[in-house]
């Protein structure tokens, strides 16, 4: 069994760090690496680099980096890096978010008008009025 590795960079992450997802694959599987990506295993490889990078992964961009990888793979290269552009998981997911907050209009408090004395014979302008 040979280790093959597939790292995900974000474009223009100040951390430049890599998301490596990691496949021991046989010497079939090496010469057919097609086969290899079945829905559940994209689905867990997508699941896994999110959860790592903190990134919103969608059906094209997982399509992506395993049509790179299975080109890699057939060449016969072990590591493969992708450079995506990707948005946060948070921001992707800011759409979603119902929060009705405290709906209820505030009791309303009168006004204090004991502690106003009058400057020059007259009351000084209300803020109310």
């Amino acid at each position: 069994m040979v280790k093959y590795k597939v790292s995900l960079k974000i474009k223009d992450d100040p951390d430049a760090q890599e998301y490596p997802y990691i496949l021991d694959l046989n010497l079939n599987q090496e010469n057919n690496p097609k086969q290899i990506f079945t829905a559940e295993i994209s689905q867990r490889m997508r699941e896994i680099l999110q959860n790592k990078s903190g990134c919103k992964i969608d059906t094209t961009n997982i399509n992506r980096i395993i049509s790179a990888w299975v080109e890699d793979i057939q060449e016969g290269y072990r590591d493969t890096i992708v450079i995506l552009d990707l948005p946060l998981l948070i921001a992707a997911n800011i759409k979603n978010v119902c929060e009705g907050g405290n709906q209820e209009i505030p009791p309303l408090i009168p006004p204090d008008f004991g502690e106003i004395e009058p400057h020059v014979g007259a009351f000084p302008p209300l803020i109310f009025s």
